[in-house]
């Protein structure tokens, strides 16, 4: 606006078909160096778009998307931009060229379409919040609305301009977790004021009394031996883990554009308030704690630092497992890269347990009890009823969209009876052992993950739960049946797995602590890090022996010196070389057999065809092209006719 005027700036804001200069691709802005527009080609790329064009761009995703998902009974939320929200608006009720300048979207207030059967828009009811040209209808109380629109207006007419709102505070702790919660620090304060101590909420924690102050320790998770000391410490002394420093780049990894590698980095999501609680949390939904939230920040981080970029984003149908992937890849700058969700990569079911205390459980059951439950590899946890909130047949999103799990016919017939119509229900779990989550997560892997991704060199994040990313990791890593118990996985700690190299790697997070003593993995740790199967130089080897072994050019002399090529060929065909090249051993094999299937040919013709074959020179079928006594003038004598083969043969 100082430079070129107000006039000439709001002319390309408000007119239909104005566009700004046209950007050059040497601009740090353009899009095509943004690796998120890199599957594009040149000319699709924009230089400068006026209003119409970017309203045009949106008419397919329209047709070709969001309108098949309506027709299918799907409810669909768009957040996009205003003007490509215009652009939908416009298809949507026709509105003509001008008319749509004239419509309005203000920032954050939902406008509503609803349909009918022949996927046309429906008039807004009398006394709803509508506006000029459009079917829709605002969600928004009158006067927040109008003050709104009036911002709205006045943004458009001022350089520059803007109006803000402020922020939701996100309550993250519901009514029951922040009872809990103040129980929990009343008990605290009652043991500093007494001196005495209370019973632990945490995970499995253990308590320690400091200056007559109750404090937690987390441990989550108590592991039973499988194994003798003796032979435990030999293991964990042979498997020392593969620790990447932080001023280093993963194998495959590289600090800007594509990785050489198909890499998988697998996160356990930041901690809940059910974690802090010690509460049994498996297929319920709470969010992530505040500290939390700082474990999935403190791994994108991680992440950042050595240099790391994703190309898809697998998670679990939970909040605290997607939210984890929203803030690592916000570290990253990646909140743009596919974000697919499964139920198939849902923490546990844990049946009657869900959503109870574990000081609870091991008070009403005893600890050895407790302990089977929680990691005993098929043992079931009691299963849930029917009828409780915790069963994910009661929830309407699962039961909508799950399609991949067969019908229960037990509970189709008892819920239709219940409602005097059909339900179709599914088999939902009403208890999980590891055994039975494995048997879910891991086929996701191995039949969508890697196929999808995995084989096509994506750089694949997962952010899942401890008892889903366990089960992959006994599959990718062998850790055997009776160890699976003694694995612990650490919120918020990304495990890079290298697909080529077949090992996982932890990452050095520059703070002078070896990982290993920082984090705790359990004694199962030394089936996780394992040596690598194949280490960097390995295959350094094996592209320069690749590279050393290029097949070299044959030349092919001229027709008289084929005897001179035929008896070396037929030398090499008796004894090759070791380190000759593999192709060309192949060329002098394919040679002799070509002759081999040739019958009648003379010796002429046989050193030919075996010189053609070894220079790579496209191969005239002799067999076909050998004259036949039809092709043999009559009258000539045998002299003549063996000088006429000769002759054609040179012409070949």
């Amino acid at each position: 606006a100082k430079e070129l005027g107000v006039e000439v700036v709001q002319a390309w804001r408000n007119s239909l078909k104005a566009r700004p200069p046209p950007m050059k691709k040497d601009d740090p802005y353009y899009p095509g160096n943004d690796r998120r527009y890199e599957d594009l080609a040149e000319d699709q790329i924009p230089l400068t778009e006026s209003l119409m064009d970017c309203m045009e761009r949106a008419r397919p995703l329209w047709e070709y998307g969001i309108a098949k998902e309506i027709a299918k009974g799907n409810t669909v939320l768009v957040v996009a931009h205003t003007n490509t929200l215009r652009g939908l608006m416009k298809v949507i009720d026709d509105i003509g060229d001008n008319e749509v300048q004239e419509v309005s979207m203000p920032a954050g207030i939902p406008f509503v379409y609803k349909f009918d059967s022949n996927m046309q828009p429906l008039p807004p009811a009398e006394g709803k919040l509508s506006q000029a040209h459009t079917s829709g209808i605002f969600l928004e109380k009158p006067g927040l609305l109008k003050e709104a629109l009036k911002k709205t207006e006045e943004w458009n007419e001022v350089v520059p301009g803007s109006f803000g709102q402020k922020p939701t505070v996100v309550n993250r702790v519901s009514s029951l977790e922040n009872a809990l919660m103040k129980l929990k620090d009343d008990q605290a304060m009652s043991a500093g004021q007494r001196g005495g101590v209370v019973v632990d909420p945490n995970d499995d924690g253990q308590l320690i009394v400091t200056n007559n102050l109750a404090e937690f320790e987390e441990i989550d998770a108590e592991f039973e031996d499988f194994s003798d000391s003796a032979q435990e410490e030999e293991a964990l002394s042979c498997a020392l883990p593969n620790i990447q420093k932080a001023d280093e780049i993963a194998p495959g990894i590289m600090k800007q554009g594509k990785s050489k590698d198909p890499v998988v980095v697998f996160i356990r999501h930041g901690r809940t308030p059910h974690n802090n609680l010690g509460l049994f949390t498996g297929w319920e939904d709470p969010p992530l704690a505040p500290d939390g939230v700082e474990d999935a920040k403190n791994a994108g981080k991680l992440l950042k630092l050595h240099g790391f970029e994703f190309d898809v984003v697998y998670t679990s149908w939970l909040t605290r497992a997607i939210e984890t992937a929203w803030y690592c890849m916000d570290e990253l700058g990646d909140t743009w890269v596919p974000l697919i969700k499964s139920w198939r990569l849902n923490e546990r079911m844990y049946g009657a347990l869900t959503g109870k205390s574990k000081q609870m459980i091991a008070n009403e059951y005893g600890e050895d009890q407790l302990k089977k439950w929680r990691r005993g590899f098929k043992i079931l946890p009691p299963p849930v009823s029917s009828y409780s909130l915790s069963y994910p047949g009661n929830d309407y999103k699962r039961t909508k969209y799950v399609r991949d799990l067969r019908i229960s016919l037990s509970e189709t017939i008892n819920r239709s009876w219940e409602a005097r119509k059909l339900q179709i229900h599914r088999k939902f779990p009403k208890s999980e052992s590891l055994h039975t989550c494995m048997k879910r997560s891991i086929p996701y892997y191995t039949q969508r993950i890697v196929p999808e991704a995995v084989n096509k060199g994506k750089r694949v994040l997962i952010t899942s739960h401890e008892n889903a990313i366990r089960g992959i990791l006994m599959h990718l890593c062998e850790i055997p049946e009776e160890a699976m118990n003694q694995l612990h996985l650490p919120n918020g700690l990304p495990l890079v797995y290298n697909v080529k190299r077949k090992c996982i790697t932890l990452l050095d997070d520059g703070s002078g602590v070896d990982p290993m003593t920082k984090h705790d993995f359990g004694p199962a740790a030394q089936y996780l890090f394992r040596p690598c199967e194949l280490d960097d130089d390995f295959f350094d080897q094996m592209e320069q022996q690749a590279l050393q072994n290029q097949p070299e050019e044959v030349e092919v002399e001229a027709p008289p010196a084929v005897q001179n090529q035929t008896e070396q060929a037929e030398a090499d065909d008796a004894a090759p070389a070791d380190d000759a090249p593999i192709e060309i051993i192949e060329k002098v094999a394919a040679a002799t057999r070509m002759v081999e299937v040739v019958e009648g040919m003379t010796a002429e013709e046989a050193a030919l065809v075996r010189a053609q074959r070894l220079s790579g020179s496209p191969i005239i079928e002799a067999a076909d092209e050998k004259p036949v006594p039809s092709q043999i003038t009559e009258g000539m004598t045998a002299e003549e006719a063996e000088a006429a083969r000769s002759t054609r043969l040179h012409q070949q």
